[in-house]
């Protein structure tokens, strides 16, 4: 398994309340693909730079965890079919030889 950084930033226009949720359902679907989380941390809610669109803001969450590389990609489109993940990214993060 590698261990992955794991960047989303949601959709939640009008619905703070559900920040919980989405974050549980990500988890959710890392957890159903085999994955392992490490950590999770909510960062906040930040407007972008640029628009694109009507949403000019995103709620951004951190997600550490483990997965087989080949199963990433499936994860990212099983997440990129979720409406309130607007975006994703992944890093996988480097073992450092002692």
């Amino acid at each position: 398994m590698n261990n992955y950084d794991g960047l989303f930033i949601l959709n939640i226009q009008g619905k703070d309340e559900g920040i919980k949720e989405a974050i549980e359902a990500i988890e959710k679907e890392i957890a159903g693909f085999g994955g392992k989380i490490n950590g999770t941390q909510k960062m906040d809610r930040k407007r972008f730079e640029r628009t694109a669109g009507d949403l000019d803001s995103g709620f951004y969450v951190n997600v550490q965890f483990s997965l087989e590389p080949d199963k990433i990609e499936a994860l990212r489109t099983k997440l990129g079919l979720n409406e309130i993940v607007y975006r994703q990214f992944y890093l996988k993060q480097e073992t450092v030889a002692a």
